[in-house]
């Protein structure tokens, strides 16, 4: 039987909160069947922000597997190798000023490569991912579900991928935090801004709702994302033996006037490069 990967990203430009909430969905994935995992934190990783060069799009000489941009030579190919190479992942990220780290906006930027729009080598190479979100944040309300929505609009207008809530399951039964994704929040914490302040075992109350909430949340959300990666893969694969085949996906048709000379949309209608099986470009 073949087994599923699910990725998790930790978003924090710290190894704190996020990291061990994204770390406890991943083991909660684990619990579902035959999952693999893998957790990569940001912290300390060099992710710059896209700065709109556009050389990484297609009227120009465009992104390539080598390296995505052709400005920063920084950890983003690896990242994106690695959710590549995933059924599922798991963003997580804590609250600054409302919204999601800039480390880790800065990393769903430079993924704009992947999409119809860019025109590029690699545009439609990541699809059909299951995606869901983990955000914490001090307060209850602190904003989590507004960071949210940042991590639903990569998965859905980048990454053209699937999102999914922590679905409650019998082991992680209501309330817990959150149904829409493993929100969590450290204002009941003896020790916030540690690595286990969305924990029940730093909950000043007694007992620990709080963070009992947390870790439920996490744990479904873990759960939902790997049963969904399961489903995804199970799908496709007897949608194949029926004849029905993922579709490519159709590019952006750039005006030859704006085309450059080593543009890869150039090297395509010359006939100097075969368009891979994953886009579909008119007029070939």
């Amino acid at each position: 039987m073949k087994r599923v990967k699910v990725l998790g990203i930790s978003g924090s430009p710290r190894h704190a909160n996020t990291e061990t909430l994204v770390g406890e969905s991943l083991k909660a994935a684990q619990e579902v069947g035959p999952v693999d995992t893998e957790l990569i934190s940001l912290a300390g990783l060099e992710i710059n922000p896209c700065d709109g060069c556009n050389k990484c799009y297609g009227y120009s000489k465009g992104a390539s597997w080598d390296r995505l941009c052709h400005k920063y030579d920084d950890d983003v190919t690896m990242i994106y190798k690695k959710i590549s190479e995933a059924d599922g992942i798991i963003v997580g990220s804590p609250v600054y000023t409302g919204d999601i780290t800039a480390k880790l906006k800065a990393l769903m930027e430079r993924g704009a490569c992947f999409c119809h729009y860019s025109a590029s080598p690699v545009a439609g190479s990541i699809r059909n991912k299951v995606i869901g979100g983990i955000v914490v944040a001090f307060e209850r309300r602190g904003g989590q579900e507004s960071s949210l929505q940042s991590i639903w609009r990569w998965a859905t207008g980048i990454m053209f991928s699937y999102v999914v809530g922590a679905v409650p399951f019998p082991e992680d039964p209501p309330p817990q935090a959150s149904a829409y994704g493993g929100l969590a929040d450290t204002c009941d914490s003896s020790s916030g801004l540690g690595k286990y302040g969305a924990m029940p075992k730093t909950t000043r109350t007694d007992p620990p709702n709080s963070g009992i909430y947390n870790l439920r949340s996490v744990r479904n959300l873990g759960k939902s994302v790997a049963l969904g990666s399961l489903i995804i893969n199970r799908g496709t694969a007897s949608l194949k033996t029926e004849g029905i085949l993922m579709p490519p996906l159709p590019l952006t048709a750039f005006p030859e006037k704006i085309l450059q000379p080593d543009s890869y949309l150039r090297e395509v209608r010359e006939g100097k490069r075969t368009v891979p099986d994953y886009q579909f470009i008119k007029g070939d």
